[in-house]
């Protein structure tokens, strides 16, 4: 019972410190830019953004060249866009171009398992990084 106990307030207090270090109005911001922008599934994309911008805040990633979402291009290098919109209309088209295949062969699949498949997230430590930020964005942003 200790150890449940334990448990249990590691992980709310994890999840609050988490949860305090996020602009909850810049994050519903991105979420209505997602969502405007028609991109499946803005729940799971809002949390890749959160990922890989440090919650819209890091200074030594790709968001210095409005890449919100951690593209790379040949040599390991951030691609670069013009503004945030193009980068969210590249996701939009990236997406579009894979999804629909996929979820013809993958109808029960969630869409941790198409950002594996088709080689966004390499690997299990992705999803378990991204599976929290997923539900912080359905907790807290209006969807």
């Amino acid at each position: 019972m200790k150890k449940l106990l334990l448990v249990f307030l590691l992980i709310n207090f994890f999840q609050q410190g988490f949860s305090q270090n996020i602009n909850k109005a810049k994050m519903q911001s991105m979420y209505d830019r997602i969502k405007a922008a028609g991109i499946k599934h803005p729940d799971f994309v809002m949390a890749q953004c959160m990922q890989e911008t440090g919650n819209l805040s890091c200074k030594k990633c790709c968001l210095r060249y409005n890449n919100l979402f951690g593209f790379y291009i040949k040599g390991n290098k951030c691609k670069k866009f013009d503004s945030e919109e193009e980068c969210i209309e590249y996701y939009k088209e990236w997406q579009d171009k894979r999804y629909g295949k996929w979820r013809k062969k993958n109808p029960k699949s969630d869409y941790y398992h198409f950002l594996k498949s088709v080689g966004y997230a390499t690997g299990d430590k992705y999803t378990k990084e991204l599976k929290p930020k997923v539900i912080w964005v359905q907790k807290h942003l209006k969807l």
